[in-house]
């Protein structure tokens, strides 16, 4: 009897640690990352992120500025919509969908919501067809005398320096009003 104790706590103490050692193993390497991956990601995030602050602000505080120089939380908010369509045009080319309209004019919170998710679908497609070895091709930037020559990635890198930078704006407005940002409620 003691005998078959002691072997079934020796092959319960040998299947834990060979458990333990398992858990311990070192993770597998990731694969490389490209960088029109890297930019895709940081892409993902900013969408993520400038979305959630237009969800989670209520309707009443889109008017709201912490100090009278800056603008409201709603300016905020088409300021990054209205440069994000710039971006991207020039990205895809073509006509812009959004010429002559003036995105500071829209103040109500379900129509600024409608406008954040018809900008980022917008965008999506000229993210989703980068790739490394598009990237670096270059594209015509301004109208002449002003015009140059930028790669494809320079627009989009751009975006997504733009939209983390004015989100950092939207965090504080959404602090000041005891709101927790969608980057900290993860």
């Amino acid at each position: 009897m003691k005998t078959t104790r002691a072997i079934v706590t020796a092959a319960a103490l040998f299947t834990l640690g060979v458990s333990s050692m398992a858990a311990q193993a070192p993770a597998q390497p990731r694969p490389p990352q490209g960088f029109a991956a890297y930019l895709q990601g940081q892409y993902a995030t900013v969408k993520r992120n400038i979305s959630g602050s237009a969800e989670k602000m209520p309707a009443e505080h889109f008017a709201y500025k912490p100090v009278p120089e800056v603008m409201t939380y709603g300016e905020l908010i088409s300021h990054v919509l209205e440069t994000q369509y710039s971006y991207c045009n020039v990205v895809k080319g073509g006509q812009s969908p959004v010429a002559g309209k003036d995105f500071k004019k829209v103040t109500d919170k379900l129509a600024l919501i409608q406008l954040v998710k018809d900008s980022f679908a917008y965008c999506d497609d000229a993210f989703a067809n980068l790739s490394d070895a598009n990237a670096l091709e270059m594209i015509t930037v301004g109208v002449a005398p002003n015009q140059r020559q930028i790669a494809r990635a320079n627009q989009l890198t751009q975006l997504v320096v733009h939209g983390n930078e004015h989100y950092g704006n939207l965090i504080t407005y959404m602090r000041t009003k005891g709101i927790v940002p969608p980057s900290s409620a993860q």
